[in-house]
């Protein structure tokens, strides 16, 4: 059962890794800022939480559990903020795309 367990946990940590990836690549396409950080925020959390669900199933511990829980709770509270702070000094500074003016 355990072997199961690890191959499905390889799959699931296997997927947060293309996840990853094709986050990478529409950071690299989209043109303007927003839609870089919406990329940058939504994606990035579900690849932690995919990469910390193969962790859990790998080690089975309820100390991993725990430090998983605490490390995808500070990135789920931290990412909007982060992205909010950069949203507003990007718009004050007057960066291309930014503006309602067209572009």
């Amino acid at each position: 059962m355990t072997d199961i367990i690890d191959i499905i946990a390889g799959i699931i940590m296997l997927f947060s890794s293309l996840v990853v990836l094709i986050a990478s690549i529409g950071i690299w396409r989209f043109k303007n800022l927003y839609a870089r950080m919406h990329v940058v925020t939504k994606v990035s959390s579900l690849g932690l939480l995919l990469l910390l669900i193969g962790v859990n199933l790998l080690f089975r511990d309820w100390f991993v559990l725990f430090e998983s829980a605490i490390i995808f709770g500070v990135l789920v509270f931290l990412s909007p903020v982060a992205a909010h702070v950069i949203a507003r000094a990007a718009r004050s500074i007057g960066i291309p795309g930014t503006t309602d003016e067209a572009e």
